[in-house]
């Protein structure tokens, strides 16, 4: 068996999608350079309203109460990928025969998916998650299946052997005939698939040659085509380019969500979820600034785990873009998803509980909004010969898990200052014996060192310092443990931070 998901009205369904509180309006879409603007696509109620394709934009708009789109082919082939991710959540062999129309293969589903009445529904269901309203066609046939979804107004599944019957009153113009056949077949007065069936097939080769045999063999459900499978490409991106430049970022939220329901859905047709999410948005500049007037703002979303829960990577969105405001108005949107394979993390039996990794990443990305972009996430040690030892990189949760111990170690944590704080030392017998930083002075107790550290001597930047660990006392009750260190090159003194 063979099935196949046809989008009618194709290119207004495209943007009603990414549009859903526009439905209910009379919608036009248009395309063309001014003036010769003219409407293209109509939704229902546009065309209950007297409105028709091919007619001027400037016609268009005597009518009461219609919504105009541009076209947009961004939007259109984005709605052309959600019906590919649909018809690949039910089979592997899919051919993309138009951008409305996907053809697959279901043989051998039957125990893992039903009947093909209920992949049919089935496959109407996932359409219509991804906010797509589909008409599919099932049959033994690649044509006929092809022939039912455009010809039918829901689902048609047509029995093996049936073909013929099932298809004889549907139109010749789902035939797409070039104009000298459709011609012929009006003078002869056949207008149905079940005249054209019935002509006698010597005196209907002789007149149209193989053609009029193959046209024949089609409309009785009895082609010989087979299945041409295509490899589509994962492509996770929604496109929308708005009417009038958007300024705040609510308003860009309200679209963003609506891009992620999109994504996150597709996402889940391929068993897939968002590891990284890239917002890219161009911006409208001032005419000031004529030079920089396309340059667009882009920002990366890394997950520690990979995601579909659209209030969790909409909140994310929403503090990287409080973070770095774009800084003028939008006046178009790309969102794109890097897929992956979902993870599980697998917690240990003695490992203690932990804080989700997505809530928690929430709770960085609110921190990085208040102390900076990098100063939250995970350390990582440098090995190089610089004096900074570690940096600051992606959280991401470790998967495998620690055992826990109920033994107490005790450790000590060093409070590194940033930047450090400058000192005045005196020294006796080559041994810091006091210390003066931050307007108090300090003997020093006991002293460790020096180590000698030194680095990048083959560029400018080169460096040398004795590093010293303290024990600082000021009177009787205070008392510091610290880390200083001596500047080789200048001999200045500074603390670098202080031991807990």
């Amino acid at each position: 068996m063979f099935g196949c998901i046809h989008i009618p009205n194709f290119v207004c369904q495209a943007v009603l999608r990414l549009e859903p509180e526009i439905r209910v309006l009379a919608v036009a879409i248009v395309e063309g350079v001014p003036p010769f603007v003219h409407v293209t696509a109509l939704n229902t109620r546009a065309r209950k309203a007297g409105l028709f394709d091919g007619m001027t934009k400037t016609e268009a708009e005597g009518y009461k109460d219609v919504v105009f789109r541009e076209r947009s082919p961004d939007i259109e082939r984005s709605a052309h990928a959600a019906l590919l991710d649909c018809a690949q959540k039910f089979s592997p062999r899919i051919e993309d025969v138009q951008p409305d129309t996907v053809i697959l293969d279901l043989s051998g589903l039957r125990q893992l998916l039903g009947t093909p009445t209920e992949i049919a529904h089935g496959i109407r269901d996932q359409a219509r998650v991804l906010s797509l309203h589909a008409r599919i066609g099932i049959a033994a046939n690649v044509d006929a299946a092809l022939f039912a979804a455009r010809g039918t107004r829901g689902i048609l599944v047509i029995p093996d052997g049936e073909e013929a019957r099932a298809l004889q009153d549907f139109p010749l113009a789902l035939l797409n005939l070039d104009a000298l056949t459709d011609e012929t077949f009006r003078r002869w007065g056949i207008h149905c698939f079940g005249q054209l069936r019935d002509l006698p097939t010597l005196p209907l080769a002789e007149r149209l040659g193989q053609k009029g045999l193959r046209l024949q063999l089609a409309v009785r459900g009895q082609s010989s085509r087979v299945l041409s499978p295509t490899s589509p490409p994962q492509e996770f991106i929604e496109t929308m380019e708005f009417d009038h430049a958007v300024s705040d970022i609510e308003s860009l939220a309200f679209v963003i969500r609506i891009f992620l329901d999109q994504l996150c859905a597709r996402l889940l047709s391929r068993a897939l979820a968002a590891a990284e999410l890239q917002i890219t948005l161009t911006l409208n500049l001032s005419h000031e600034d004529a030079v920089a007037a396309t340059r667009t703002f882009t920002r990366s979303i890394k997950l520690p785990i990979p995601s579909t829960d659209t209030k969790l990577l909409l909140k994310l969105i929403q503090l990287d873009l409080a973070t770095h405001p774009p800084g003028a108005e939008v006046q178009k949107l790309r969102l794109e998803a890097e897929a992956v394979r979902p993870q599980h993390l697998q917690e240990g039996m003695f490992v203690p509980q932990g804080p989700e990794p997505q809530q928690l990443q929430v709770t960085l990305a609110r921190l990085r909004k208040i102390i900076g972009e990098d100063r939250a996430g995970s350390p990582e040690i440098v090995e190089q010969h610089t004096t900074q030892t570690f940096r600051m990189v992606h959280f991401t949760p470790d998967a495998r898990g620690k055992a826990f111990s109920q033994r107490v170690v005790k450790k000590s944590a060093l409070r590194v200052y940033r930047p450090a704080l400058p000192a005045h030392v005196r020294s006796d017998h080559g041994a810091p014996s006091f210390v003066q930083f931050e307007n108090q002075r300090y003997q020093v107790r006991d002293a460790a060192g020096p180590w000698r550290r030194s680095g990048q001597w083959w560029t400018e930047h080169r460096w040398g310092r004795d590093e010293w660990d303290l024990v600082l006392t000021k009177g009787d009750a205070e008392r510091l443990v610290v880390k200083a260190y001596r500047n080789l090159v200048n001999g200045a003194w500074f603390i670098e931070g202080q031991y807990d």
